[in-house]
């Protein structure tokens, strides 16, 4: 009965015992596989070649792609700078606005299409240079307030406002509220140090060449977007005149009447309200589809044809 014993006898050896196998037998954290598989200079190699959208995927992969590709560091700015430049027409500028990193740039600009703020889908947004923000009409009157009800309601000096940056629809200046309590403070500091002066030329300084960027992008901005209007404009009067050729060509060669393919539905290619440029293999479809309404409207035809002619024989 007396066998000998194995392992930890005592309490405190078995709970030492315990502690030591937990610690061994603890898998690896997923940060510490990936850095041991995939080196950082390596990694920053590889996300030379995606896309922005692509970026932007891997960094909702896990926190360690999110840490490395949402950092200020100087590589992975480099990283977004690099794919931006590469694989992006717009925004083609070397350095994104004063305050904003080139993520942020990228983001707003191609891949967010929602308010930053409300996430509403079905609400419109526009970019506000002047904040560095996309947001909607509603989180825009929300977190703004102008530059008269700060005079008047709140009594701040307009001095303080000297150094923000501003939007002015109809001569009105709006500041973003989130701006105005750092001002107050630095509009104190100088104030307190009797250097008011001094600070209001800088800040004054400041504010005339970021204006001056705010209007350079505003105006690459709106002139991207007018340019991709009229390229899908042109792209989609292509579109509708090679694929009405298309079906009137169809047409003639079963012979069917011309005037009738728009009421039929297969006078023109079904695109939508999106524009791409279609493939020569669209084109084949598409041909392909018009001969197999034409051919279903032709035996339709005849059909209703060969049945009045006998009913017109008997009676």
């Amino acid at each position: 009965m007396g066998g000998k014993l194995y392992g930890p006898t005592t309490l405190q050896q078995r709970k030492n015992h315990t502690i030591n196998t937990t610690i061994h037998t603890t898998p690896p954290t997923t940060n510490s596989l990936i850095t041991t598989i995939i080196p950082p200079e390596l990694y920053i190699k590889i996300c030379e070649h995606l896309t922005p959208d692509d970026l932007f995927s891997l960094s909702q992969v896990s926190k360690y792609f999110r840490n490395l590709l949402c950092s200020t560091s100087t590589a992975t700015q480099a990283i977004w700078r690099n794919s931006r430049l590469r694989y992006l027409i717009y925004p083609r500028c070397p350095t994104p606005p004063d305050g904003m990193d080139e993520r942020q740039y990228v983001l707003i600009t191609n891949l967010a299409i929602r308010c930053q703020f409300c996430f509403h889908p079905r609400k419109q947004s526009q970019i506000y240079w002047a904040f560095r923000v996309r947001c909607c009409l509603d989180c825009f009157h929300h977190r703004t307030v102008s530059e008269y009800r700060l005079i008047n309601h709140y009594k701040i000096p307009k001095d303080s406002l000297c150094g923000l940056t501003y939007t002015a629809p109809c001569n009105y200046k709006i500041y973003w509220k989130d701006d105005i309590r750092e001002a107050q403070e630095n509009y104190m500091t100088a104030l307190e140090s009797n250097n008011l002066a001094e600070y209001i030329k800088k800040q004054t300084i400041k504010l005339n060449k970021q204006l001056e960027q705010i209007e350079l992008q505003e105006w690459e901005f709106k002139n991207e977007m007018a340019r991709w209007n009229y390229q899908n404009t042109l792209l989609f009067d292509e579109i509708k005149l090679r694929s009405s050729c298309i079906a009137e060509e169809t047409a003639m060669e079963m012979g069917l009447d011309i005037e009738k393919l728009q009421d039929w539905g297969i006078y023109w290619y079904p695109i939508g309200n999106v524009c791409r440029t279609l493939t020569e293999d669209d084109w084949i479809d598409w041909r392909r589809e018009v001969e197999t309404e034409c051919s279903r409207i032709k035996r339709k035809s005849q059909k209703w044809f060969h049945r009045f002619s006998m009913k017109s024989t008997i009676y």
